[in-house]
């Protein structure tokens, strides 16, 4: 599926590649200066090409691009000197800085309409740069650069539809312009340091990228749409994103329209303008979008009315903020916004809000009151990391309750990774300590990501109204936690999703579940209960390893796997039940459970489990009639394994019922054995087990 990087580099005599048609990358440098290659096929599945990737590969003639490549990196065919003719597919969005520079034979491009980005250099001194006697060089449609910066105005085709990276940088003739409405893609640094005065982007710019007008410091106009000229008024627009430092140091920038489209603005693409520098509330506002503060910034905040966003890290390390009210008129907050507001105690958040963006109160170590909007549909990775007590004063009047939402259908990464808990300087210097004990997840979350409650420090229940998936380590050293509950739809406990939880003493899971994976409760040594459902499939390997007080659990027919080691150390369980269905049983799976019996199935395909899995040598009752419990098991030569290997064979389990003994008539409800009288019974009896319901 991937050729690393530099995998056959300086292979000079190399003259033919068959590539695989599952491969999906080559790396950095794979195939550098194989000068004697002629053709290339990219295969069907191919996604990315990485840098360098056939650079100096001179003896290349033609390369046949798939119809899934997406992404070709820096420098990928740069001195490919013998290729004259490409066509980059409609799949292909990104093309990196010098992907074809010095093609010194490359006459006949046709690019794809799916390109987004085109990086500095990407076709210099190609031939179709060298044989252009325009001043403007185009690639498609798409302008790449000028040949002389002698231009004040410069009017693109009509039909153009990116300027590339890089495109007008530094120019110091350009003064101004306007785009014609079919640009959608304006590049990184596409004007950086030019003598620009005035631009418009016209009403088809969707994307305005990281540093485009950088140090642009004579640019005093700009309309982010087209312009009536009669009015004096932008008329239409399709931004949405504006980059980072998009138009940072443009000193004489004091005013800009945001139109109603953009729903992202990148960090800093306001710093040091003329609309940064005359803020005196501290709070920077670049039309209605919060974009950054200065130093007049005060503890205490209110987002103006009316405001539609809050830019992306706009109150990034943010020392003095204490408090911010944030007005129902927000739509968007974006990633960072509130990162590293170390003293920030306090935030309400507006009811319409759908997401909580990536990094929006990460590190906010302070933070003991924010509202959970009743709108909220995602929560983003690392969007509470390492915060103070959570709540939701929206829904919930119980300060020691985090409500999320049941709009809420994602719950990113780290996104509430230590969390949970304020710490602040008490009496004496002492610590104090408190926060959230409940978490209820809604019923419409689908993923709880890795590493989501890692480490919350004062949870004591979890209840999860639906999920698909409990991500890796999601739940992992929540010292404090006793009970999770999952109502509904689980289908994967991910590896290390609760281990080391070692207050955690039940767990119940839905017959939905099919997969606990490895170390999923590992070390939760105060673990007393666990249902896992009747669907469940596989146990993976040290998923219950060291649960010392564990002896409350049941595994369902529907079981097929259990992974090494296991249930190694869990000397509290007298007895599981081994099903028809269990397909493989690891190494040293019941390792030091010292008090086990094993009641297997009589249908059991036993002869595929490791032949260590019983390291141990508990006792196994073989010849059992299953349901979710024992029925009966006929007694032969051998149906005992293991049977003088501990003083007693522990009794068998059933959820809400005692075991009374064995008796050979199937409706009785007495017994005439007791348990370990099952070693002497003669062969060929059939023992059928006694159950008195506890209910």
């Amino acid at each position: 599926t991937k050729i690393p990087k530099g995998a056959f580099a300086y292979c000079a005599s190399l003259t033919e590649v068959v590539f695989p048609e599952t491969l999906t990358e080559i790396g950095e440098s794979a195939f550098t200066d194989c000068s004697a290659l002629k053709a290339l096929r990219m295969p069907l599945e191919m996604k990315k090409l990485g840098g360098f990737a056939f650079a100096a590969c001179s003896g290349v003639t033609s390369v046949t691009f798939n119809n899934k490549l997406e992404y070709i990196g820096e420098f990928a065919f740069s001195k490919a000197i013998s290729i004259s003719s490409i066509t980059i597919p409609d799949s292909v969005k990104y093309i990196g800085s010098g992907a074809f520079y010095y093609c010194s034979s490359l006459a006949d491009i046709t690019l794809g309409e799916g390109i987004e980005v085109i990086d500095h250099s990407a076709f210099l001194d190609t031939a179709l740069y060298k044989n252009t006697t325009a001043n403007e060089v185009y690639v498609g449609k798409w302008f790449i650069c000028l040949k002389e910066d002698t231009a004040v105005r410069v009017d693109l085709k009509p039909d153009t539809v990116g300027i590339a990276n890089n495109a007008f940088y530094g120019s110091q003739a350009l003064q101004q312009m306007e785009l014609p409405n079919s640009v959608k893609y304006v590049g990184a640094l596409a004007f950086a340091g030019s003598n620009l005065v005035s631009v418009v982007t016209g009403s088809g710019v969707e994307h305005i990228g990281d540093q485009a007008f950088l140090y642009c410091d004579k640019l005093s106009t700009v309309v982010l749409g087209s312009f009536d000229y009669v009015s004096g008024n932008m008329e239409e627009s399709n931004l949405k994103t504006i980059g980072t430092y998009a138009f940072m140091s443009c000193t004489l920038l004091e005013r800009i329209e945001i139109p109603e489209s953009v729903n992202d603005i990148g960090a800093y693409a306001f710093r040091n303008t003329g609309i940064y520098n005359d803020t005196l509330t501290g709070i920077v506002y670049a039309g209605d979008w919060v974009v950054d503060f200065n130093e007049y910034i005060q503890e205490e905040i209110t987002i103006a009315e009316g405001t539609r966003g809050i830019a992306r890290y706009s109150f990034y390390n943010c020392k003095t903020l204490t408090s911010v009210r944030i007005p129902g008129s927000v739509s968007y907050i974006c990633k960072g916004a509130f990162y590293n507001c170390s003293a920030l105690e306090r935030v309400t958040l507006p009811d319409a809000l759908k997401v909580i963006e990536d990094y929006t109160f990460y590190a906010c170590s302070r933070l003991t009151g924010i509202n959970l909007p009743p709108m909220l549909e995602k929560i983003g990775r690392s969007a509470f990391y390492a915060v103070g007590t959570v709540k939701n004063y929206a829904t919930d009047t119980d300060a020691d309750t985090l409500i999320i939402p049941s709009g809420v259908t994602y719950i990113g990464d780290f996104a509430f990774y230590g969390s949970g808990y304020r710490q602040a300087d008490g009496i004496n210097g002492e610590i104090e300590t408190g926060g959230i004990d409940i978490i209820i997840i809604g019923e419409g979350v689908e993923y709880i990501g890795r590493c989501a409650f890692y480490g919350f420090r004062s949870v004591r229940t979890v209840t999860i109204g639906g999920a698909s998936v409990i991500g890796n380590k999601a739940f992992f050293e929540c010292p404090t936690l006793e009970k999770i509950t999952v109502l509904s739809d689980l289908k994967t406990v991910g590896e290390r999703a609760f281990s080391s939880c070692t207050s955690l003493r039940e767990v119940i899971l839905p017959d939905t579940l099919k997969t606990i994976g490895a170390y999923a409760f590992y070390k939760c040594n105060s673990l007393v209960k666990v249902n896992t459902g009747s669907a469940l499939e596989e146990i993976g390997s040290f998923a219950f390893f060291g649960d010392t007080s564990l002896k409350d659990i049941y595994l369902p027919a529907s079981l097929k796997t259990i992974g090494d080691q296991a249930f190694r150390g869990c000397d509290a369980i007298l007895s599981l039940t081994l099903g028809a269905s269990i397909e493989k049983i690891g190494d040293h799976a019941f390792y030091s459970c010292g008090s086990l019996t094993l009641y297997v199935h009589k249908d059991s395909l036993a002869d595929n489990w490791s032949t260590y899995y019983n390291s141990t040598f508990v006792p196994v009752v073989w010849g059992c009639e299953l349901s979710d419990y024992v029925v009966s098991v006929t007694v032969s030569e051998g149906s005992i394994s293991n049977a003088f290997a501990s003083s007693v064979i522990s009794a068998p389990n059933r959820a809400d019922y005692v075991f009374v003994g064995w008796s050979v008539n199937p409706a009785s409800v007495t017994a005439e054995y007791s348990m370990d009288d099952i070693k002497n019974v003669s062969d060929g009896t059939t023992l059928y087990a006694v159950w008195h319901s506890t209910k």
